[in-house]
């Protein structure tokens, strides 16, 4: 689920006559990687369950061909 934290700053700032935005936030970038990265480990198991059922299941339709 998306937060309203990670959301970029929108203030502009005027430096010199030019219009920059500010830098991201540098602890924002490492939150959204890190819940990326849980993400894809977390899901690494339930992979390899519906990959095992899918291999047993031509296993077991192989079985009893001649």
């Amino acid at each position: 689920m998306l937060s309203f934290n990670s959301i970029p700053r929108a203030r502009v700032v005027r430096k010199g006559g030019q219009q920059f935005a500010p830098p991201p936030e540098p602890g924002a970038l490492r939150q959204h990687l890190h819940t990326v990265l849980g993400v894809a480990l977390g899901m690494w198991p339930l992979t390899g369950v519906v990959l095992l059922l899918i291999g047993l299941l031509v296993m077991a339709g192989n079985s009893g061909a001649p």
